[in-house]
C-alpha cells in the first residue's frame, strides 16, 4: 500500500508540474467555489487554492487555515456554471487533482443527467450538476492520476446538497459524497461540512459558493389583494442570492432605460436585506400610476467590495409577478425590462342586506354599494359600480343556499337552514380590478311559531 501511495504522489507531482507550467489563467479566482471537504484516510480535499495560508482562507467566516499550497503552486479551483453544471478542479494532498469536468464517461453512462436542469453529457465534458429543485448535487468527479470516481449522489446519507437561494446563506455545502464506487480500495465517504459528524468546534471545514452572485431579481410583487387592502401605488423590489455574503444594497429606479437622473436612488444601505418596499422605511418613492419602471440592483460583499449594477431583465435573471398583460401592452418595447404600476386604485366593495334578521326559507335582498375608480380620476370621485358597468359575484358558505342573479348588482338569497354563514362580493371594475369583501357571520334563525289565543271552554 505504501508503495502504490508513493506512486500515486509521483504522478500527482509530474501532474500538478505540468498543470501549473501550462495553466497561464488564475482559474481560481474565476471559479466560485471554495472551501474543503473532508476524507478519514486520506484527509481534506481543496476546492480551490485562494484558501492557502497566504490568501483567502475565510477571514472573515473562520479563524484558522487550511494550510493548501499557494496558487503558484497548486493552481486549482472549481467553479458551478449558470446551468448548475460542474467543472474545474479540486486537490487533495495524497491523490491529486480530481476532475470535476473529466472527458471520460462516468460509471453509469451519464444516467445521473435525468436529474440535472440543464444537460450534463460528453459534448460539454459534464459529469456533475446541482438541481436547484430538490438542492441535491448529482453526477461524479474523477481522481485525475488513477481515473477513480467519486460517487456524488451516491447512498450515503445524508447525501450531498447546497442550500438554496431562498435561505440567508445560500450556497453552503453539506452531506456525503461516496468514494471508489468500483474499486476494492475503497477509502469511504468524503464530508462536504463539519456539521454532518458535528465536529465543527474541533475540525471546522465547510465547502460553499464563495463569491456574491445574484439569481435572480423580481418586481413589482404586489398583487390584486394587496392593492385592493392598501392601495395600488406601491411596489416590492426582491432579489435571490446564488452564493456568497451580502453586506449592502442599493437600487436605482427610473422612468426611462439608464441610471442617470433616476426616479430614486437609494443610494448604499448596510444590511441583508433582499427586498425594497417603496414607499417604505428606506424608499421615499410613491410609483406613479400607470408607468413603468426600470430597476436595477448592486450588492456589497463582506469585504465592502462592489457588484456590478444588475438590470431586472425577465430574458435574463428577472421575474416580472404581477400586471404581466399590462406591463407588455404599455411597454411594448421594453417590455422585458419594466413593470408597469395599475392604471388607478381598486374597487371598493360594499354591501348590505334587507330585512336584517334573517329567516330560513324566507328571501333577503343583499345591494351593492360598491364603488370603482377611473384614469381620469385614479383616487378620486370615486364612481357607482352599477350592472353593465361593475361585474358582480355573490356567494354564500354554503352551497345549499338559493342565490337569485349571483352576478347582478342586487340579487336576493335564501337560507335552507339555520346554519351560520358569511356572505362574499367580488366586484370586478371596467379595468378588470377585482376586490372582494364579506359580512360578518350571519345568524340564521327559524320563524317562530304564530301564537294565538284560544277561549277556553
Amino acid at each position: 500500500m505504501r508503495t502504490k501511495h508513493l506512486l500515486f504522489s509521483l504522478f500527482f507531482l509530474a501532474a500538478l508540474l505540468l498543470l501549473s507550467f501550462f495553466n497561464s489563467v488564475e482559474a481560481s479566482e474565476s471559479d466560485n467555489i471554495r472551501g474543503r471537504a473532508d476524507n478519514d484516510i486520506y484527509g481534506y480535499i481543496s476546492f480551490n487554492c485562494l484558501d492557502d495560508d497566504g490568501a483567502g482562507r475565510f477571514p472573515f467566516t473562520f479563524p484558522f487555515y487550511f494550510n493548501i499550497p499557494p496558487c503558484d503552486f497548486s493552481q486549482h479551483g472549481v467553479n458551478l456554471d449558470a446551468d448548475n453544471n460542474f467543472s474545474g478542479m479540486a486537490w487533495n494532498p495524497s491523490l491529486g487533482f480530481i476532475d470535476f469536468s473529466p472527458s471520460n464517461t462516468p460509471p453509469d453512462s451519464y444516467a445521473f443527467n435525468s436529474h440535472c436542469l440543464s444537460t450534463c453529457n460528453a459534448g460539454n465534458t459534464c459529469t456533475a450538476c446541482y438541481n436547484e429543485n430538490d438542492q441535491r448535487i448529482y453526477g461524479w468527479g474523477q481522481v485525475v492520476v488513477d481515473g477513480r470516481w467519486i460517487e456524488l449522489n451516491g447512498s450515503v446519507s445524508p447525501p450531498t446538497t447546497m442550500t438554496n437561494y431562498t435561505n440567508p446563506q445560500p450556497g453552503i455545502f453539506s452531506g456525503y459524497a461516496s468514494t471508489d464506487y468500483i474499486s476494492a480500495d475503497d477509502f469511504g465517504s468524503i464530508s462536504f461540512n463539519c456539521s454532518n459528524d458535528s465536529s465543527c468546534y474541533s475540525n471546522e471545514y465547510y465547502v460553499w459558493l464563495w463569491k456574491l452572485e445574484l439569481k435572480s431579481m423580481s418586481a413589482p410583487n404586489w398583487s390584486f389583494s394587496d392593492a385592493c387592502s392598501t392601495g395600488a401605488r406601491k411596489a416590492v423590489f426582491k432579489w435571490q442570492r446564488r452564493g456568497g455574503i451580502q453586506s449592502a444594497y442599493r437600487v436605482i429606479i427610473n422612468t426611462t432605460n439608464s441610471t442617470s437622473s433616476p426616479a430614486f436612488d437609494t443610494s448604499k444601505i448596510t444590511g441583508t436585506a433582499a427586498q425594497l418596499s417603496c414607499p417604505g422605511t428606506w424608499c421615499a418613492f410613491t410609483p406613479d400610476y400607470n408607468t413603468s419602471y426600470y430597476w436595477w440592483l448592486q450588492l456589497w460583499n463582506e469585504n465592502d467590495e462592489e457588484t456590478e449594477l444588475f438590470q431586472f431583465d425577465t430574458n435574463d435573471t428577472g421575474v416580472l409577478t404581477d400586471n404581466i398583460a399590462a406591463n407588455t401592452s404599455a411597454n411594448p418595447t421594453d417590455a422585458n425590462k419594466t413593470f408597469t404600476t395599475y392604471k388607478h386604485e381598486f374597487p371598493t366593495p360594499y354591501f348590505t342586506w334587507d330585512p336584517f334578521d334573517i329567516l330560513v326559507g324566507s328571501s333577503t335582498d343583499f345591494t351593492s354599494d360598491s364603488h370603482y375608480y377611473s384614469t381620469a380620476s385614479p383616487s378620486s370621485n370615486a364612481q357607482l359600480c352599477v350592472d353593465g358597468v361593475c361585474t358582480f359575484g355573490w356567494l354564500a358558505s354554503e352551497s345549499s343556499v338559493i342565490i337569485n342573479s349571483p352576478s347582478t348588482a342586487t340579487t336576493s338569497i335564501i337560507f335552507t337552514n339555520n346554519n351560520s354563514q358569511n356572505v362574499y362580493l367580488t366586484v370586478i371594475d371596467p379595468d378588470l380590478y377585482s376586490c372582494s369583501t364579506s359580512s360578518a357571520v350571519l345568524s340564521i334563525n327559524y320563524q317562530l311559531p304564530l301564537w294565538k289565543e284560544v277561549k277556553a271552554e
